[in-house]
């Protein structure tokens, strides 16, 4: 009987919800709870096991979520076995001095991919930054108008005026840019960019986080570091898999 109950205790923890509510009876599923509560009790460890297991797998699904948005503008191959992630505000004096560094990564490294995402926190001007840039993507010149708009003295002034030269100095139709920031989706992403900054303690600009592991602030050094760990860590991930 117990060996049954153990049993049906395992099926318990790992059969879906409903599945268990059609197997079990009233009596069972108490003796089930009874028998899992006294292992849990008597095997601490297996409790915290588990908590670790779903907290780890829940990091994965968030970095997943956060490396493949297809409403993110990239770089790189799509199967890299490093992804940076940046989140990055365009009057950042600190993203300013990182652009260079990102931009030769991209260009020196085919086993890197880089996601760019807005976080737009420092000014007014910062949040019309970063709409514009997410309403001209579809026009095609997303890296030339990010890349002029990062490099908009920080001594000077953002205005409306500034931000429509930039563009139509890249190319950019800025009338349809206009328009094109009015659209819902364009709220949608700078609010889900800040829900990802919130989940990994992004508190600050730029946020680099590389397979999964926040690099705050632009520390080149510690970049470069990461980047080596991460493309050692995929290299030893895919032997084991041969």
């Amino acid at each position: 009987m117990i060996a049954r109950l153990f049993v049906l205790a395992c099926l318990a923890l790992f059969a879906a919800p409903i599945a268990s509510a059609q197997t079990f009876n009233g009596q069972e599923q108490a003796e089930i709870r009874a028998i899992v509560r006294d292992y849990l009790v008597r095997n601490p460890e297996v409790l915290r096991e588990a908590l670790d297991a779903l907290a780890e797998r829940s990091s994965a699904e968030r970095w997943q979520q956060i490396k493949a948005d297809p409403r993110d503008f990239s770089i790189g191959p799509v199967d890299a076995p490093v992804t940076i992630v940046e989140f990055y505000d365009y009057r950042c004096a600190y993203c300013h001095a990182a652009l260079q560094w990102v931009l030769d990564v991209s260009r020196t490294r085919r086993d890197i991919r880089i996601v760019f995402k807005e976080l737009p926190i420092l000014s007014d001007a910062s949040m019309e930054a970063a709409r514009a840039a997410l309403a001209a993507r579809p026009q095609g010149r997303y890296l030339q108008f990010h890349q002029a708009l990062m490099s908009h003295p920080l001594d000077r002034d953002m205005t409306t005026s500034d931000i429509d030269a930039i563009a139509r100095r890249v190319g950019i139709d800025v009338t349809r840019m206009r328009r094109d920031m009015n659209n819902p989706e364009i709220t949608a992403i700078l609010e889900q960019n800040r829900a990802h900054a919130i989940d990994y303690n992004i508190t600050g600009t730029p946020g680099f986080i590389i397979n999964g592991e926040l690099i705050p602030g632009f520390n080149q050094p510690l970049l470069e570091t990461r980047i080596r760990e991460a493309a050692r860590e995929a290299r030893e991930r895919l032997t084991s898999t041969r």
